[in-house]
């Protein structure tokens, strides 16, 4: 696993020696440079010396009054790569200890002279209408080691300051990275009882919106946490009436006295099935509903199709309380829509149930489906009470189930057409008849083209 630490020094540290070695390669060639220049000038400055010396010490015979080789008894270990000559009318009248017999040049200024193995670097000098020749020279390799090594010298500074900068950067670095491992400790110590949200205090801007985005997803967490446990403790608390009815009608059964009331607890029995059995499935529904389940898919669903499926489906059911169904729909309702199928299913399977379960015996039901280009209405209009209406939000929440009515049922089919409209992004409208009949309309608002 990379380290952003890692990386940012490798990154940082490979760019910086690079420059470095490039400025080091420039400042030595200026450098090697500079230094020529000042060999240069102590050729020329050391020639014009010894041209004001030596012409003075030449009598006007041509005769000079001083040794030809100069002394060097009191000699630099470099003297010897640094030489002169003085020429007198082609003459050879003076010249340093290590000068060859050869002339240094041929001509005036500065130039390039090979003399056996040595190359030499010259100057020459012409006074006295082209008397006098005098050429100071210094041997090339020499003069390139000293080059070399004053120029090291002045750039060797530059060498150490790669560690010393790499010390520095990396200081910088990890204070750079504080907030981020502060962060990181932070999340690390918390569990599933502690998902507040992280503290922003003196976090860099940059960090900003990934402390956002985990603490919108420790509050989606939390939440999930929350809703999880309600739903396990509401379960448990619905399932405990059946189960206890189960019980108590299977006891009955095994204590009866007669054929009869045996057939009578068992048939309670049944009926406590039933009712947990219906229950179970719509506590697995309500789970599939939660925002933390599957992502959807979507694909064409012919509504008419599903509606004319659930109706036929539901027909014994609804027979049992004489109850008709009515799919009616617009030409534009043979329209499909772009939706997810099992959760289509959901909402309108739970639509009708809670209808035919409400609605008065021997009534109507009608489901009706009207489209157009930017939304999609499925609307359920059933015979029955109605729903008061200071209780028409109370009936979206888990396990309500209205005051007075003798209607098996767990609470929870509102619900959960309820979360099933939210997921897609729609809407659930529930509203009394007002057509002279009493009964509950509910309509659910989806886009045609989510």
């Amino acid at each position: 696993m990379s380290s952003i630490r890692a990386q940012v020094l490798a990154w940082v540290l490979g760019f910086l020696v690079l420059a470095l070695l490039v400025m080091l390669y420039f400042s030595y060639q200026k450098a090697l440079h500079e230094i020529e220049e000042i060999f240069d000038a102590e050729l020329v400055q050391t020639a014009k010396l010894i041209g004001k010396l030596v012409v003075s010490d030449i009598d006007s015979k041509g005769a000079i009054t001083t040794s030809i080789i100069a002394d060097d008894s009191d000699k630099h270990k470099y003297e010897k790569h640094v030489s002169y000559q003085v020429w007198y009318r082609g003459a050879l009248v003076l010249k340093s200890a290590h000068a060859p017999e050869r002339p240094l040049g041929t001509s005036k200024g500065f130039h390039e002279v090979k003399i056996g193995d040595k190359q030499w670097w010259a100057y020459g000098l012409y006074l006295g209408a082209g008397k006098y020749h005098i050429y100071t020279a210094e041997d090339m390799v020499a003069r390139k080691e000293l080059s070399w090594y004053f120029a090291s010298k002045s750039l060797g500074v530059m060498f150490w300051a790669i560690p010393l900068f790499a010390l520095i950067i990396a200081i910088t670095v990890d204070r750079g990275l504080r907030p981020l491992q502060r962060i990181s400790a932070e999340v690390s110590n918390r569990d599933i009882h502690q998902l507040t949200p992280v503290a922003d205090n003196n976090t860099p801007k940059e960090l900003i919106p990934l402390v956002n985005a985990l603490n919108a997803l420790l509050q989606r967490l939390d939440a999930a946490i929350s809703r999880e446990r309600r739903f396990a403790a509401d379960a448990s608390h619905e399932l405990r009436t059946p189960l206890s009815a189960i019980r108590l009608h299977s006891q009955l059964a095994m204590r009866a006295s007669s054929a009869e009331q045996q057939c009578q607890s068992l048939e309670k029995v049944l009926q406590a099935v039933d009712q947990s059995t219906h229950l179970v499935e719509q506590l697995l529904m309500m789970a599939r509903m939660s925002p933390e389940s599957e992502r959807l898919d979507f694909e064409a669903v012919e509504l008419a199709d599903l509606c004319m499926t659930l109706k036929e489906k539901l027909a014994e059911f609804a027979a049992e309380k004489g109850i008709k169904i009515d799919v009616e729909y617009s030409p534009a309702g043979l329209a499909s829509i772009n939706s997810n199928p099992h959760l289509l299913h959901t909402i309108v399977r739970n639509l009708l149930d809670n209808a035919i379960r409400y609605a008065y015996q021997d009534s109507r039901i009608e489901c009706n489906i009207i489209q157009d280009a930017d939304e999609t209405t499925i609307s359920i209009k059933d015979e029955g009470p109605g729903i008061p209406e200071d209780q028409m939000e109370q009936v979206r929440e888990r396990f309500v189930r209205l005051a007075g009515q003798d209607i098996q049922g767990c609470g929870l089919g509102l619900s959960i057409v309820s979360q099933a409209v939210e997921r897609f992004g729609g809407r659930l409208i529930l509203r009394n008849r007002t057509d002279g009949c009493s009964g509950l309309i509910a309509e659910v608002k989806l886009r045609s083209s989510p």
